[in-house]
């Protein structure tokens, strides 16, 4: 045995020689007490004014308070002030802990890596143990460099064990050093939302996404990552965050250990809301007008049945002559009524719920205003709408809480039916076919077809057609009956109107040359070196018509004038 003696000494000297020249600083610590003695300490890991400082959590605090620990790795070296961090890791059976940091040495910053070695029986009855710092070596500061820069990305990075309901800081932000106080995550959790961290209404959700049983029970089954949006203040405000729980390589059931990411996604989500917000608002809104439509406006009407609103006061309001506006100078005109009701009723009553809830129907919702009020601002609107020659019907209604709501809006619509056929008995329709008809003639001058169409105005005639030959539609100044139908029949496409028209109605002699004249190409080359393309027909009851087809701007818009003559009855 004593052969053996020389060479164990040797090893134990050759080992701890080793040891020791390769850190920089060592103590040895009382963990429950915190006083410490340095065993060694080369010079340029010396702390100038620290002599007075008896506890070593003391020691690490201050040295962070001196600003000479980096501030982006400050939140991870300050937990290891906390004695009860230290203590719960030490007695819980770890026997070595690592972490990494830059901390100044003179003028310079080094990467360093703190370290806690304790003895196989450290228990508070021997709470014994070394703390070491060292130069860290190149494969800890490639791992630190990459920890940088997921913090770029992550506010913190933490290894939590839900089975032991502890965590060790992978990486922390400067703004989570309170994170030092703690030694169970459970406990953190629960005082970070006790604290005010956490806005109000996502109190509840961050409340049970951390509840420590029910993710012991979730990884169990699931072993998936698991995420949670919320709000927590930041500085000065509350910002949108995503927390990720995702399972280590090191798990298990009987020892589940996590990695838990907290990073900012304030930006990114409130475009994300904003995406939401935009395409729901588009679901909800007429697409001429923008007013809301009639799915917001049975959805509005159901939450204001079931809310607390004292009153309600409705206003129905509905076109007077759109029917004739389209039939006359087309649809664009109409959309162009339509479009300036619209923005009326939306200038006046900017802070209430406004709807276009059917063709030329409109309704203004308002549990603010009074049915005095709205009378005085419907006067307004009515006076701006009458300067575009436009006129409408309204009725107004009010009703206290007690009244359902729609019994207001059913009687708001009955007072606009009245004054809708008030306004036709007191000369309000002719009215508006005179300004109709007003408008048509400046529209012809404008197109400079006035002369030749003029004559015909005063005349009897069997049908008069504005016919976009691009489009294939029309916009009719006068259409007999049995040609409603017709259009109704074929969805309004005029070429398909015609065909059935001429099979229908006109000899067979005649269908083969008029069919022709639905060759829009070949039309359009004849009205270019013509004025005027007549064609002579004889309808099946003996009828003998005169078809006269003039280009009113054949160039822009291939429109042209279909003008359909009752030769017995002549110009």
């Amino acid at each position: 045995m004593d052969e053996w003696k020389e060479p164990e000494t040797e090893l134990s000297q050759f080992v701890e020689t080793t040891l020791l020249d390769s850190f920089m600083k060592i103590a040895r610590v009382n963990l429950l007490t915190g006083e410490y003695k340095f065993l060694k300490m080369e010079k340029v890991l010396q702390d100038v004014g620290f002599s007075g400082i008896t506890s070593i959590y003391d020691y690490i605090r201050k040295q962070v308070e001196d600003n000479l620990i980096h501030s982006q790795y400050a939140g991870d070296y300050l937990k290891f002030s906390n004695p009860e961090y230290v203590q719960s890791r030490v007695f819980g059976g770890e026997r070595r802990i690592v972490q990494s940091y830059t901390r100044k040495a003179g003028d310079n910053y080094m990467w360093a890596t703190f370290g806690i070695v304790a003895p196989r029986g450290c228990s508070p009855e021997n709470p014994w143990a070394v703390f070491t710092w060292r130069e860290a070596d190149t494969d800890t500061t490639t791992m630190v460099d990459a920890l940088s820069t997921l913090s770029v990305i992550y506010y913190k990075i933490l290894k939590i064990n839900l089975t032991k309901d502890a965590y060790e800081c992978v990486k922390v932000d400067k703004q989570e050093l309170e994170i030092s106080r703690y030694h169970r995550i459970s406990e953190w959790w629960n005082d970070f939302v006790d604290r005010g961290n956490v806005y109000g209404e996502d109190e509840e959700v961050y409340r049970q996404f951390t509840d420590i049983t029910s993710l012991r029970e979730y990884f169990k089954e699931e072993q998936t990552r698991l995420s949670c949006r919320y709000r927590r203040r930041i500085g000065g405000e509350f910002r949108w965050v995503q927390m990720d729980l995702v399972p280590s390589i090191e798990y298990r059931d009987d020892d589940q250990v996590l990695i838990l990411y907290v990073k900012d996604v304030h930006e990114e989500y409130m475009m994300e809301l904003r995406a939401r917000e935009e395409l729901v608002d588009s679901y909800n809104r007429d697409a001429l007008t923008m007013l809301y439509n009639r799915h917001k406006y049975n959805s509005d009407l159901e939450k204001l049945q079931k809310g607390e609103s004292e009153s309600l006061t409705c206003l129905y309001v509905d076109l007077n002559g759109l029917h004739e506006l389209n039939n006359q100078l087309g649809h664009e005109k109409g959309d162009n009524m339509l479009c300036s009701v619209a923005d009326a009723l939306r200038k006046y009553f900017p802070e209430e719920m406004v709807y276009r809830i059917g063709g030329d129907e409109f309704v203004m919702l308002s549990t603010r205003l009074s049915k005095a009020s709205v009378e005085r601002i419907l006067a307004e609107v009515r006076r701006d709408l009458l300067q575009d020659h436009y006129e409408i019907s309204a009725g107004i209604e009010s009703g206290m809480r007690e009244l359902a709501v729609y019994k207001v809006v059913g009687a708001a619509e009955l007072a606009m039916r009245a004054d809708k056929e008030k306004f036709y008995k007191e000369d309000g329709g002719r009215r508006r076919k005179r300004a109709v008809n007003e408008e048509l003639e400046q529209m012809l001058k404008e197109k400079q077809d006035a002369e030749t169409f003029l004559k015909l105005i005063a005349t009897k005639f069997a049908g008069v057609y504005f016919v976009n030959m691009k489009t294939d539609t029309l916009r009719h100044i006068y259409i007999p009956d049995y040609f409603e139908l017709l259009l109704e029949e074929t969805d309004f496409c005029y070429s398909k109107a015609l065909k059935l028209y001429v099979e229908r109605f006109v000899r067979a002699e005649y269908q083969q040359n008029f069919f022709k004249l639905l060759d829009y190409d070949d039309l359009l080359g004849r009205l270019q070196r013509e004025e005027m393309v007549q064609f002579p027909y004889q309808k099946v009851d003996g009828t003998s018509m005169n078809l006269r087809i003039i280009g009113a701007s054949v160039k822009e818009q291939q429109e042209t004038i279909w003008i359909f003559l009752d030769e017995m009855k002549g110009l």
